[in-house]
Protein backbone atom coordinates (compact mmCIF):
# COMPACT_ATOMS: atom_id res chain seq x y z
CA UNK A 1 0.00 0.00 0.00
CA UNK A 2 1.45 3.75 -1.12
CA UNK A 3 1.72 5.71 2.12
CA UNK A 4 0.95 9.36 1.60
CA UNK A 5 3.29 12.04 2.54
CA UNK A 6 2.35 15.33 3.51
CA UNK A 7 4.20 18.40 2.51
CA UNK A 8 3.73 21.33 4.75
CA UNK A 9 3.90 24.49 3.24
CA UNK A 10 6.92 25.42 4.87
CA UNK A 11 8.60 22.76 2.82
CA UNK A 12 6.79 23.86 -0.16
CA UNK A 13 8.48 27.13 0.36
CA UNK A 14 11.42 25.68 1.01
CA UNK A 15 11.27 23.15 -2.26
CA UNK A 16 10.68 25.95 -4.25
CA UNK A 17 13.65 28.15 -3.59
CA UNK A 18 15.74 24.78 -3.85
CA UNK A 19 14.53 24.82 -7.03
CA UNK A 20 14.95 28.51 -7.47
CA UNK A 21 18.41 27.85 -6.38
CA UNK A 22 19.47 25.12 -8.57
CA UNK A 23 18.15 27.00 -11.41
CA UNK A 24 19.55 30.12 -10.43
CA UNK A 25 23.27 27.84 -10.06
CA UNK A 26 22.72 26.22 -13.34
CA UNK A 27 21.86 30.30 -15.29
CA UNK A 28 25.13 31.52 -13.32
CA UNK A 29 27.27 28.90 -14.64
CA UNK A 30 26.03 29.67 -18.04
CA UNK A 31 26.79 33.37 -17.82
CA UNK A 32 29.30 33.00 -15.71
CA UNK A 33 31.31 35.76 -17.57
CA UNK A 34 28.71 38.18 -17.62
CA UNK A 35 28.48 38.12 -13.72
CA UNK A 36 31.94 37.93 -13.24
CA UNK A 37 32.31 41.17 -15.60
CA UNK A 38 29.78 43.14 -14.21
CA UNK A 39 30.99 42.24 -10.35
CA UNK A 40 34.75 43.33 -11.78
CA UNK A 41 32.99 46.98 -13.13
CA UNK A 42 31.45 47.54 -9.56
CA UNK A 43 34.77 46.86 -7.96
CA UNK A 44 36.79 48.95 -9.85
CA UNK A 45 34.16 51.62 -9.60
CA UNK A 46 34.10 51.42 -6.03
CA UNK A 47 37.69 51.07 -5.82
CA UNK A 48 37.92 53.94 -8.23
CA UNK A 49 35.71 55.87 -5.77
CA UNK A 50 37.80 55.29 -3.06
CA UNK A 51 40.78 55.98 -4.56
CA UNK A 52 39.82 59.30 -5.47
CA UNK A 53 38.24 60.16 -2.19
CA UNK A 54 41.47 59.24 -0.12
CA UNK A 55 43.49 60.70 -2.69
CA UNK A 56 41.31 64.06 -2.02
CA UNK A 57 42.20 63.96 1.54
CA UNK A 58 45.88 63.68 1.03
CA UNK A 59 45.72 66.69 -1.13
CA UNK A 60 43.92 68.53 1.12
CA UNK A 61 46.72 67.70 4.11
CA UNK A 62 49.49 68.31 1.61
CA UNK A 63 47.67 71.88 0.90
CA UNK A 64 46.84 72.25 4.37
CA UNK A 65 50.45 71.72 5.58
CA UNK A 66 51.75 73.33 2.77
CA UNK A 67 49.77 76.53 3.79
CA UNK A 68 50.60 76.69 7.18
CA UNK A 69 53.85 77.03 6.21
CA UNK A 70 53.51 79.51 4.24
CA UNK A 71 51.67 81.35 6.72
CA UNK A 72 54.54 80.89 9.29
CA UNK A 73 57.41 82.19 6.43
CA UNK A 74 54.81 85.18 6.18
CA UNK A 75 54.53 86.01 9.51
CA UNK A 76 58.26 86.12 10.11
CA UNK A 77 59.17 88.33 7.23
CA UNK A 78 60.20 85.01 4.54
CA UNK A 79 57.85 86.84 2.12
CA UNK A 80 59.47 85.32 -1.09
CA UNK A 81 58.96 81.56 0.76
CA UNK A 82 55.73 82.40 1.48
CA UNK A 83 55.18 83.15 -2.36
CA UNK A 84 56.36 80.03 -3.55
CA UNK A 85 54.16 78.09 -1.35
CA UNK A 86 51.32 80.08 -2.03
CA UNK A 87 51.15 79.99 -5.53
CA UNK A 88 52.07 76.29 -5.05
CA UNK A 89 48.88 75.66 -3.41
CA UNK A 90 47.22 78.13 -6.23
CA UNK A 91 48.56 76.47 -8.96
CA UNK A 92 48.92 72.71 -7.69
CA UNK A 93 45.81 72.17 -5.51
CA UNK A 94 43.29 74.48 -6.81
CA UNK A 95 40.33 72.35 -5.16
CA UNK A 96 41.83 72.28 -1.92
CA UNK A 97 39.58 74.16 1.08
CA UNK A 98 42.21 76.27 1.85
CA UNK A 99 43.00 77.33 -1.68
CA UNK A 100 41.15 80.51 -1.47
CA UNK A 101 43.05 82.06 1.18
CA UNK A 102 46.60 80.95 -0.14
CA UNK A 103 45.49 83.27 -3.40
CA UNK A 104 43.93 86.12 -1.35
CA UNK A 105 47.55 85.66 1.13
CA UNK A 106 49.47 85.23 -2.39
CA UNK A 107 48.97 89.45 -3.06
CA UNK A 108 49.97 90.01 0.13
CA UNK A 109 52.75 88.27 0.01
CA UNK A 110 53.55 89.79 -3.12
CA UNK A 111 53.07 93.50 -1.97
CA UNK A 112 55.22 92.59 1.14
CA UNK A 113 57.51 91.85 -0.49
CA UNK A 114 57.28 95.34 -3.03
CA UNK A 115 56.69 93.07 -6.11
CA UNK A 116 53.31 95.39 -7.17
CA UNK A 117 52.63 94.37 -10.20
CA UNK A 118 52.38 90.98 -9.31
CA UNK A 119 50.63 91.98 -6.54
CA UNK A 120 48.23 93.44 -8.52
CA UNK A 121 47.85 90.50 -10.27
CA UNK A 122 47.05 87.59 -7.72
CA UNK A 123 44.57 90.06 -6.34
CA UNK A 124 43.40 90.60 -9.26
CA UNK A 125 43.32 86.64 -9.78
CA UNK A 126 41.72 86.77 -6.43
CA UNK A 127 38.51 88.44 -7.22
CA UNK A 128 38.32 86.44 -10.85
CA UNK A 129 38.33 82.95 -9.87
CA UNK A 130 36.84 83.22 -5.71
CA UNK A 131 33.91 83.81 -4.34
CA UNK A 132 35.12 85.44 -0.70
CA UNK A 133 32.99 87.37 1.55
CA UNK A 134 32.20 90.74 1.72
CA UNK A 135 35.88 91.46 3.83
CA UNK A 136 38.01 89.91 1.16
CA UNK A 137 36.56 91.20 -1.83
CA UNK A 138 36.77 94.18 -0.56
CA UNK A 139 40.40 93.83 1.13
CA UNK A 140 41.43 92.16 -2.46
CA UNK A 141 40.22 95.79 -4.06
CA UNK A 142 41.92 97.74 -1.38
CA UNK A 143 45.18 95.42 -2.11
CA UNK A 144 44.62 96.50 -6.06
CA UNK A 145 44.76 100.07 -5.27
CA UNK A 146 47.44 99.82 -3.21
CA UNK A 147 49.65 97.88 -5.66
CA UNK A 148 48.40 101.06 -8.06
CA UNK A 149 49.73 103.37 -5.52
CA UNK A 150 53.35 101.07 -5.31
CA UNK A 151 53.63 101.21 -9.12
CA UNK A 152 53.09 104.93 -9.00
CA UNK A 153 49.71 105.41 -10.03
CA UNK A 154 48.25 107.85 -7.78
CA UNK A 155 45.27 108.97 -9.57
CA UNK A 156 44.16 104.88 -10.41
CA UNK A 157 44.39 104.32 -6.79
CA UNK A 158 42.27 106.90 -5.41
CA UNK A 159 39.73 106.34 -8.41
CA UNK A 160 39.89 102.49 -6.81
CA UNK A 161 39.85 103.26 -2.81
CA UNK A 162 36.54 105.54 -4.18
CA UNK A 163 34.88 102.49 -6.46
CA UNK A 164 35.17 100.48 -3.36
CA UNK A 165 33.56 103.14 -1.26
CA UNK A 166 30.80 103.66 -3.36
CA UNK A 167 30.02 100.21 -4.28
CA UNK A 168 30.05 99.33 -0.37
CA UNK A 169 28.56 102.20 1.49
CA UNK A 170 27.73 99.91 4.09
CA UNK A 171 30.60 98.58 4.52
CA UNK A 172 32.02 99.35 7.98
CA UNK A 173 35.01 100.03 6.26
CA UNK A 174 34.12 102.60 3.68
CA UNK A 175 35.38 105.82 5.15
CA UNK A 176 38.36 104.59 5.69
CA UNK A 177 38.42 104.00 1.75
CA UNK A 178 36.89 107.53 1.01
CA UNK A 179 40.02 108.73 3.04
CA UNK A 180 42.38 106.91 1.11
CA UNK A 181 41.04 108.34 -1.69
CA UNK A 182 41.31 111.84 -0.51
CA UNK A 183 44.99 110.80 0.32
CA UNK A 184 45.56 109.86 -2.90
CA UNK A 185 43.58 112.77 -4.82
CA UNK A 186 45.70 114.77 -3.16
CA UNK A 187 49.01 112.76 -4.32
CA UNK A 188 48.34 112.89 -7.74
CA UNK A 189 47.39 116.51 -7.55
CA UNK A 190 43.31 116.15 -8.12
CA UNK A 191 42.62 119.11 -5.38
CA UNK A 192 39.07 119.37 -6.45
CA UNK A 193 38.50 115.51 -6.47
CA UNK A 194 40.03 115.57 -3.11
CA UNK A 195 37.83 118.16 -1.70
CA UNK A 196 35.02 116.03 -3.09
CA UNK A 197 35.51 113.09 -0.73
CA UNK A 198 36.27 115.51 2.35
CA UNK A 199 32.60 116.77 1.41
CA UNK A 200 31.65 113.08 1.53
CA UNK A 201 33.51 112.22 4.55
CA UNK A 202 32.06 115.58 6.24
CA UNK A 203 28.61 115.24 5.97
CA UNK A 204 28.17 110.86 6.52
CA UNK A 205 31.25 110.53 8.70
CA UNK A 206 31.41 113.57 10.91
CA UNK A 207 31.97 111.61 14.12
CA UNK A 208 34.76 109.05 12.69
CA UNK A 209 38.66 108.93 12.88
CA UNK A 210 38.73 108.93 9.16
CA UNK A 211 37.06 112.63 9.45
CA UNK A 212 39.18 114.16 11.65
CA UNK A 213 42.35 112.70 9.70
CA UNK A 214 40.54 114.09 6.18
CA UNK A 215 40.15 117.42 8.01
CA UNK A 216 43.64 117.16 9.13
CA UNK A 217 44.56 116.70 5.46
CA UNK A 218 42.47 119.39 4.04
CA UNK A 219 44.35 121.91 6.84
CA UNK A 220 47.55 120.91 5.74
CA UNK A 221 46.77 121.10 1.62
CA UNK A 222 44.49 124.06 2.29
CA UNK A 223 41.00 122.51 0.96
CA UNK A 224 38.19 124.01 2.04
CA UNK A 225 34.49 123.04 1.85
Amino acid sequence: MRQNIKITKREMKEDKFTTFMLQAKDYFFENWIYFVGGIAAVVIVVVGITFIRSNQGKQQEQALEIYNRAMTEYRSGSHQLAIVDFKSIVDDYGSASCAEDAAFNLGNAYFAARNFTESKAAFENYLNDCSGDLYFVTSAMAGIASSMAGLGDMQDAADKYREIAETYPEFKLAGEYYYQAMHYYIKADQMESARVIFAKLAKDFEDSKQHLDASRLAAEYKITL
